[in-house]
């Protein structure tokens, strides 16, 4: 897109100004693969020769009329900008520029700009440039720069001594590490154009003049020198090269010193390695031998003695494989082929292999081999052989003990699926006879003095089942007294083997043992003596102790069945009971509210005639008194058993009752004032300033509140104090009645809430009480997700509380009726 004020400079670069140069000048440069713009004095693109398409892949009419700049790699754009401006600024007429430039396939490519200033007068009209492909020639020049500062860095940072001289033993060049080098040894900073011979030690000049005289001499050689700095032994390998001039004369010599302390150490280390490692081949157990590339054996340690039992002039140079066992020889072929390719493998996995003994045995070998090479050629193979026959041996019988253990477990499994003993008798002598490869078998269960024979399979007669076999003769008798497994091999050698299974030959017997007491026999039968073994028998001992114990539960849990019934039919008659009690409760506290008020009211008629006929003596006083407690003592039993009654009927209850506790609290401390003047207590109360709610039930909490402060009055002796205390902690109300009375002694404080429980000592045992306001006061509390609780020390006094949640306030309801809606700023007040 053109910018503002083009067209003006178009008057002055016209696009066919190329015209302008002679057609034979312009036909030369572009055939070349040069490009000719003109730019405007802001960047932008007024004309362009054709050949831009070869150069950037843009047409000329793309690149007309669009910033130069914009195909400037874009790192390099701030500074061809201010390139152009500074040629702008100071009106140079002629400027060469070399820059990056992306093609439209995202090639980069480096180019050098000819530019000429357009002027007009003074005025600065745009540029005029010529570019050429310059992309070869910095890539050239990158790679010179970079060999040049890589050879320089690699003669810097080597870590060998690098210089040179002229014959008069003048330095001429050197690296970082032979000027360290010298510092080290002459104290001495060294450059170009000193002589070494001026600052070494005399005795030493002879030596090394010998040295350079060879290399000025021609010769091309290398010498190893050893050192002594400072009691440190030192070794180093100095090669010497003559330096030729153009005429092919001799003028002076390179020299390149390695250090070779560390070979030296290490070859010393290696032979003595090569020696250990000779020891180690001959008195180690395992077998290290080599093979040549014909699968000969070339080498054998004496383990090979000690391992197979050969002896090891007998095999070598013979093939491997006649040692192999037949049924492994493809797999050693195999492996030896893989190793002889060593292109095709980078390691072998160890692979074991059985090896043919004198004695006709196999010995189990684990091998693990690598190739072994020569140049580039594989020539034999280098292994090591352990033996691991034992080791084999006791995997296989853990292998085995592995799956006897699975097969344990899942019979344990099955048998504890179900709990019925006929269905446990069943799996169990299936597993049994299975396992052992029997062929008969039989459980016989104990009950009492009788061995029943609860269940056979296989080749055991089914007409035994449910028969009894007598317990003092038989080998399963015996097995009963003497509570000890057998295995018969023969039966036919023992007197008291009584047939019952037609062709047996042999018979294991084992108890039923759980709980440390029998309960029965596991038997199991063969026709063949060589059916069992003494691991199918040390297996069915395992077997059995899992089959006792199925057995025992499935019996136990038949029991508790039963009993769980028995219980079930008690619970519920124990139920029927419970609810005739609770009935009975419910009808006597009832029905004695109503005799005790007509008891109460005739009490007072009577005391007011007697004492209007003048008769009311101080014993008829009180004696009526004496009626009127006891009345007021049973009315006040029979209201806590039917509050109680409520609070218990009451359990699945939600409250949804708010309940403000600071004026029901202030209204229960104003009513217990008086009872608090008659002792002259020192009776306060601190309350919180704003309301404080619960979500309760109103009857319920109040009774609370003041079974805890009649408590504190009534058990407070005159003159003493009783202080109530209601705030919020911790999203919670706690109130708590404080009083200085008499207190509970500690024996007495753990049974405190239980029902009809009065803590009961001298100066409380003419105080009346019912004993149940404590434990409604905690089942009250407890229902509303509270918690009770106390401190007392004896004859100090107590503080009772009890915290419930806090709930928020609710809002108060606003009346709908316009007619008594009050203004808006007594809404507020609400």
């Amino acid at each position: 897109m053109e910018s503002p004020g083009t067209q003006q400079k178009l008057t002055a670069i016209r696009p066919g100004d190329w015209q302008d140069t002679p057609p034979t000048y312009q036909d030369l440069l572009e055939s070349t693969g040069y490009v000719f713009f003109s730019i405007d004095v802001k960047g932008y693109c007024v004309d362009v020769s054709p050949t831009v398409e070869t150069l950037l892949g843009y047409r000329p009419d793309e690149v007309l009329g669009k910033r130069i700049a914009s195909y400037v790699r874009a790192d390099w754009q701030p500074e061809t900008k201010n390139f152009y401006a500074r040629q702008y600024h100071e009106h140079l007429n002629k400027t060469v520029f070399e820059y990056p430039i992306m093609a439209r396939s995202g090639e980069e490519k480096w180019v050098e700009q000819t530019t000429f200033l357009l002027q007009n007068a003074d005025e600065a009209l745009g540029y005029r440039c010529l570019i050429r492909d310059i992309t070869r020639y910095k890539h050239v020049e990158f790679e010179l720069e970079k060999k040049a500062l890589n050879l320089t860095a690699i003669v810097n940072h080597a870590q060998d001594s690098l210089w040179s001289i002229d014959r008069q033993y003048r330095l001429l060049t050197l690296n970082e590490v032979f000027k360290r080098r010298l510092q080290t040894i002459y104290g001495l900073t060294f450059t170009s154009g000193m002589s070494l011979l001026d600052y070494g030690p005399p005795e030493e000049n002879q030596f090394w003049t010998e040295l350079y005289g060879r290399a000025f001499g021609g010769e091309n050689f290398t010498v190893e020198l050893d050192y002594n700095w400072a009691g440190i032994p030192f070794s180093s390998e100095v090669t010497f090269t003559p330096i030729y001039g153009e005429t092919g004369e001799v003028n002076g010599a390179a020299m390149v010193s390695r250090n070779i302390s560390e070979r030296k150490q290490a070859e010393n280390a290696l032979r003595a390695s090569e020696e250990r490692y000779r020891s180690l081949v001959e008195n180690a157990l395992d077998v290290i031998f080599t093979l040549d590339d014909q699968m000969r054996l070339t080498s054998l340690n004496p383990a090979f003695e000690t391992t197979t039992g050969w002896q090891r002039a007998e095999w070598l140079n013979r093939p491997f494989v006649d040692i192999i066992h037949p049924d492994d020889l493809p797999q050693a072929l195999e492996i030896y082929r893989r190793a002889m390719q060593a292109a095709a493998v980078t390691e072998l996995s160890p692979f074991e292999l059985r090896i043919k003994s004198p004695a006709d045995t196999t010995v189990i070998g684990e091998f693990k081999v690598q190739y072994q090479t020569e140049g580039e050629r594989v020539v034999g193979v280098l292994g090591i052989a352990r033996d691991v026959t034992e080791r084999k041996r006791v995997e296989a019988e853990r292998d085995l003990y592995i799956n006897q253990l699975e097969v344990l477990q899942e019979v344990d499994n099955e048998l504890s699926q179900i709990l019925q003993v006929d269905y446990v008798l069943t799996i169990a002598l299936d597993a049994a006879v299975r396992l052992s490869k029997a062929d008969a078998g039989a459980i016989h269960l104990l009950e009492g003095e009788k061995m029943l024979v609860a269940q056979v399979i296989g080749d055991y007669p089914r007409k035994f089942v449910g028969s009894y076999v007598p317990l003092d003769r038989g080998i399963v008798g015996r097995v009963v007294r003497s509570q000890q497994p057998e295995w018969v091999e023969d039966i036919s050698d023992d007197p008291d083997y009584q047939a019952h299974v037609k062709d047996t030959r042999t018979q294991i017997t084992i108890p039923l043992i759980s709980r440390d007491r029998t309960i029965g026999v596991l038997n199991v039968q063969a026709n063949c003596s060589e059916r069992f073994t003494q691991r199918s028998y040390n297996f069915l001992k395992l077997l059995t102790a899992r089959i006792a114990a199925a057995i025992d539960n499935a019996r136990l849990y038949q029991q508790s069945q039963q009993q769980l019934k028995e219980l079930q039919q008690l619970y519920q008659q124990v139920s029927q009971l419970e609810q005739l009690k609770t009935e009975i409760i419910r009808i006597a506290a009832h029905d004695l509210r109503n005799p005790l008020g007509v008891v109460s009211g005739y009490t007072q008629m009577l005391g007011w005639e007697l004492e209007g006929q003048n008769l009311l003596s101080e014993r008829f006083r009180d004696h009526l008194k004496m009626i009127k407690q006891s009345v007021e003592r049973i009315d006040k039993i029979t209201r806590d058993i039917l509050t109680l009654e409520r609070i218990e009927g009451m359990v699945k209850g939600v409250f949804t009752e708010q309940v403000n506790m600071t004026d029901m609290i202030r209204l229960a401390f104003e009513e217990c004032m008086s009872a608090a003047a008659e002792k002259r207590l020192d009776y306060q109360s601190v309350l919180d300033d704003q309301p404080l709610y619960v979500i309760g039930d109103t009857i319920f909490l109040r009774e609370s509140v003041h079974n805890l402060l009649g408590n504190a009055i009534k058990y407070t002796p005159e003159g003493g104090k009783v202080h109530v205390r209601l705030q919020a902690k911790a999203e919670q109300i706690v109130f708590e009645v404080e009083d200085t009375g008499y207190g509970i002694p500690e024996e007495h404080q753990a049974n405190l809430f239980q029902p009809f429980y009065r803590a009961v000592t001298k100066e409380t045992k003419t105080i009346r009480g019912t004993g149940l306001g404590l434990h409604l006061v905690k089942q009250i509390i407890e229902r509303h997700n509270g918690r009770l609780y106390f401190t007392s020390v004896y004859q100090q006094g107590s503080t009772f509380g009890f915290a419930l949640p806090q709930a928020k306030a609710k809002p108060p309801k606003k009346n709908k009726s316009k007619k008594n809606t009050p203004p808006k700023d007594k809404l507020a007040q609400v």
